[in-house]
């Protein structure tokens, strides 16, 4: 979930969408201050565990510090109006990666979150350019050598569908140039199927003996199965 303030303009329900994100910088003050993040982050290493945070880099919300100063940066429908290049996600707006600058902005932001955790889980990662991911991780490598970078990757249906309206539409095998760990979307419908018993695990196990042959040598997934476990080579 994310640690950023959510916007309120559009929002949805009384408490709205962590993913409607009004500004990157800042900690949402329902959860505390950036001090309280701090000594939050140094407790959990003095744990001897990891930290890694949501990050929501396809849009957001409408009044975000972003659109307010920036509104260039921004996906913009042909009445001039913000919007939204797929999806009915009416209380977020796109951001235009066709700025360069933009790509600064949010690179800086990676690297002032990565003095103090691990990595990033990003959300909806193949809306985004797999080149801006990889600027992205070698500037955080600058101050956070060897941070964990987790895709929030897309099942093969959700790619076609971005990629069949103009969208960017990164593959799983393209978001390897960039991610450490992808979701296994692509073979969840066959999971999913055989715990419902709807199918025996024969095309769920035919899908990870696949995943051998198209992702590179030391892919890792973030695999479906009762709570979150790991597949997948590791080294």
């Amino acid at each position: 979930m994310p640690i950023q303030p959510s916007g309120k303009e559009k929002r949805k329900g009384s408490l709205g969408s962590h993913y409607a994100i009004s500004d990157y910088r800042a900690i949402n003050p329902e959860y505390g201050t950036m001090e309280d993040f701090k000594r939050l982050c140094d407790d959990v290493y003095a744990k001897g565990m990891k930290i890694i945070i949501d990050c929501v880099y396809n849009h957001t919300s409408p009044d975000s510090v972003l659109a307010k100063e920036h509104p260039d940066w921004f996906y913009h429908k042909k009445d001039g109006s913000f919007g939204n290049k797929v999806g009915d996600w009416s209380d977020v707006i796109d951001l235009d990666y066709s700025r360069k600058d933009l790509w600064k902005y949010q690179a800086e932001t990676l690297v002032m979150w990565a003095k103090y955790v691990d990595g990033f889980r990003c959300d909806v990662a193949p809306m985004v350019p797999v080149e801006f991911w990889k600027y992205a991780r070698e500037e955080v490598a600058k101050v956070r050598p060897g941070a964990i970078w987790l895709a929030e990757s897309g099942a093969p249906d959700f790619i076609r569908f971005l990629r069949s309206k103009g969208a960017v539409g990164g593959s799983d095998s393209e978001l390897y140039q960039a991610f450490d760990m992808t979701y296994d979307y692509d073979i969840y419908p066959d999971l999913r199927a055989a715990l419902l018993g709807q199918k025996d695990l024969t095309d769920y196990l035919a899908g990870l003996n696949r995943q051998e042959g198209v992702y590179p040598e030391n892919y890792v997934k973030a695999t479906f199965w009762k709570t979150m476990t790991w597949s997948g080579r590791t080294g």
